[in-house]
């Protein structure tokens, strides 16, 4: 008779069925499933408060054309950021735009791959955003008139 297969690692000790290891792949799956909604819960219950404070733009943001509907709402931080990211991989400079005009302001800003930077915002005391725009345009410094006249 075989030894039963361990299919979870010792790292993965947090991962149960029924209270015990999963003996099966669709038990192991089921678990993975249920330990990740308990992580994406106790997220957003970390972030609520942020939520509520972005909920009243909500109107505003939609007359500008912008849904937050089709974004992944989410923290790196343990809630002290709302990071918003878009469904697909661009970067939201009109949600950028409109939180600017809506009186959020710039208060951190850094490269975030080869062509998008990830920005924060801040509106009021404690609502901090962050979402990736796409990357500024460097102007090409003039030519030096030193330069031009060798």
């Amino acid at each position: 008779m075989n030894a039963p297969v361990r299919l979870v690692s010792d790292w993965q000790t947090h991962l149960k069925f029924c209270g015990r290891e999963p003996k099966t792949l669709e038990e192991l799956a089921i678990a993975t499933a249920d330990y990740e909604n308990r992580r994406r819960l106790a997220e957003i219950k970390v972030l609520r408060a942020k939520l509520g404070l972005l909920d009243q733009f909500l109107p505003a943001l939609a007359a500008r054309g912008i849904n937050l509907a089709h974004r992944n709402l989410c923290t790196y931080d343990h809630g002290k950021t709302l990071r918003i990211q878009p469904a697909v991989c661009s970067g939201d400079d009109k949600l950028f735009a409109a939180l600017v005009e809506l009186g959020f302001r710039e208060i951190e800003r850094k490269a975030w791959g080869s062509r998008e930077e990830q920005v924060k915002l801040k509106h009021g005391r404690s609502l901090v955003v962050a979402l990736d725009v796409t990357k500024a345009e460097t102007p090409t410094p003039a030519p030096d008139a030193k330069a031009v006249a060798a």
